[in-house]
């Protein structure tokens, strides 16, 4: 079978594409509330909240200032997972 080649327009697309980050949301156990983590492959973020809510919300906060050294990315999409005590 002969090698893929990867044209300018499938470069072009995977240039352009927009970036997932998956954040996982964890119960507090010992002090209530959540905490939540999202990496990247040069670092990544933590927060934490008293609901779900306010643990989302406070995420999309350290994320928009974890991007801020990466002006390249303009947009992109959050992906949040409850995870089970």
């Amino acid at each position: 079978m002969p090698p893929i080649k990867v044209t300018s327009e499938a470069q072009a697309v995977a240039k352009n594409a927009i970036p997932t980050f998956h954040v996982l949301i964890h119960p507090a156990e010992d002090v209530g509330g959540y905490w939540a983590e999202c990496t990247f492959p040069n670092g990544g973020c933590t927060t934490q909240g008293e609901t779900v809510q306010e643990t989302e919300k406070n995420m999309f906060e350290s994320i928009t200032l974890f991007l801020e050294d990466y002006p390249e990315i303009t947009n992109y999409f959050l992906s949040f997972e409850v995870c089970d005590a």
